[in-house]
């Protein structure tokens, strides 16, 4: 059932709105041609266009087919999990403990799988995830519930080092390459487009083995095939990278201390990376409940008004919210040629983020309308994930990169966790309108670690100054006259 009441013209002030596939379908071919042509305008010679070198251009490639087979594995799961579960005759209830041990795992694992791979290395985590993801596949072939618990750890285990391992070892080992920053800014932009590219094509290839092989398993199985082809590409191409300060990175010395207190004391010392976890748990927390509903949301919106039935396309509603994702990741080139740096545009793209929740509900707007909020929201997803990359890889550390990013998913799963627990006492407006604040409260934490990355700055540009006037001050009026007319 849903997890609202179907939507009638007395309480919204209008009828049900027909949504035609082909309707769907056109919108999304528009967007990729939107897309296609960013990307073209960016790869021709103008100002935008990077002249890398042979050896990043493998490396960049080696990366991304690892990356992207592992968000593969991860997507093709993603919408049979709840069906399968389902399949097995489980209760809501039940359905639910499952969900939240994925996220709680998460949770609990983070911290400890990040210090782990600062410790001993990001490959040999990388290749963690894969064993773990695999495990969690295979434990789908069985109905037992705890054995589906069992799975569902490994399987948030294998969450909290996807988003935190990967990325660690593309910027320790982009780093140890002296490749140049902007270099790095454009991977982060590939993995983006690539990951909503990979999110299509896993919703088309898990359709078409499930109905082949007539079982809810088989994406899972498709899944290990994807995580396994990830293992072998990491065993055989990846070097080996940890948090040693590798490419002249800020860093601190452990002096017997272990990585994840290293990691508290380096966000105690400078406040901004304390912020920047706040705004990523605010951002991903809403993006992650988004995820959970856009379904009922939309659903009542778009009836047949003979059946009452909702004649939603969930396929090619998911399928124009990736390609929403590819224009806005191909949009960061302009923004930074606009503002400069990541953290500079980002506080108006978080705006933009909470108006597209907050209007849909406050105003009760009309499907189409709520559709095209929603794909703006999408737009500033992907914009959000290369930036962020960004601006993380500038601000934290990287002996202790692995854990602080794993710390930062705390706070997230904490709030995933709590709306899920109460997602049947609060209307699908209310969620949206909470998802909204947290973007609003994104939004206000940019501002105020913009305000403390420009007074960095500031201190920084007058740091040459102040030494000299310091070494002026020990010397005689004599000397200080000689000095002061060498350097003039």
């Amino acid at each position: 059932a849903s997890l609202c009441p179907p939507r009638t013209q007395g309480q919204r002030g209008r009828g049900p709105l027909p949504a035609p596939t082909m309707i769907f379908n056109t919108v999304f071919i528009a967007l990729c041609v939107v897309c296609g042509a960013l990307l073209y305008v960016q790869n021709q010679g103008g100002s935008t266009s990077l002249n890398t070198t042979p050896d990043f251009k493998k490396f960049q490639r080696v990366y991304l087919l690892v990356y992207l087979c592992a968000v593969m594995g991860d997507w093709l799961q993603g919408p049979y999990v709840y069906a399968l579960y389902t399949m097995y005759k489980f209760t809501k209830q039940q359905i639910g403990v499952l969900f939240i041990v994925g996220f709680g795992s998460s949770a609990i694992f983070g911290p400890f799988a990040g210090t782990w791979a600062d410790k001993y290395g990001r490959k040999t985590s990388c290749i963690l995830y894969c064993v773990l993801y695999i495990f969690s596949c295979v434990t789908k072939h069985s109905p037992s519930f705890y054995v589906l618990l069992v799975g569902r750890l490994t399987g948030g285990m294998a969450t909290s080092i996807l988003f935190s391992s990967f990325e660690s070892w593309l910027v320790a080992e982009h780093n140890k390459h002296f490749f140049p920053s902007d270099w790095l800014n454009q991977t982060f932009q590939f993995a983006t487009v690539g990951n909503s590219v990979v999110a299509i094509a896993a919703g088309w290839l898990g359709s078409m083995v499930r109905d082949s092989f007539g079982s809810l398993v088989a994406p899972f199985d498709a899944a290990i095939i994807f995580l396994a082809v990830c293992l072998a590409v990491i065993l055989s191409s990846w070097g080996e990278n940890k948090g040693d300060a590798a490419g002249g990175l800020p860093s601190q010395r452990l002096d017997g201390r272990s990585k994840l207190q290293v990691a508290v004391d380096s966000m105690r010392k400078d406040k901004k990376i304390i912020i920047l976890g706040l705004i990523q748990s605010a951002f991903e927390g809403a993006m992650y409940v988004f995820v959970f509903m856009w379904t009922p949301k939309l659903e009542p919106l778009f009836q047949d008004p003979a059946t009452s039935k909702t004649n939603l396309p969930h396929g090619q509603v998911f399928g124009c919210f990736m390609a929403c994702c590819m224009v806005g990741s191909s949009c960061v080139k302009y923004l930074l040629a606009w503002r400069g740096t990541a953290y500079k545009y980002m506080r108006e793209v978080y705006l933009v983020g909470a108006l597209s929740l907050i209007l849909p509900a406050v105003f009760r707007l009309d499907g189409w309308s709520t559709l095209a909020c929603f794909f703006v929201f999408e737009v500033v997803c992907g914009v959000y994930f290369p930036s962020m990359g960004m601006i993380k890889s500038a601000f934290v550390a990287e002996e202790v990169r692995a854990t602080v990013y794993n710390i930062f998913r705390i706070p997230l799963n904490i709030i995933v966790v709590s709306v899920l627990s109460n997602i049947g006492a609060m209307s699908d407006d209310t969620i949206f309108t909470a998802c909204g604040v947290l973007l609003l409260a994104a939004a206000c934490l940019q501002h105020v670690f913009l305000d403390l990355a420009k007074r960095d700055e500031a201190r920084d540009s007058l740091a040459p100054a102040a030494a000299a006037t310091e070494e002026l001050s020990h010397l005689s009026e004599g000397e200080r006259e000689e000095s002061i007319g060498k350097t003039g």
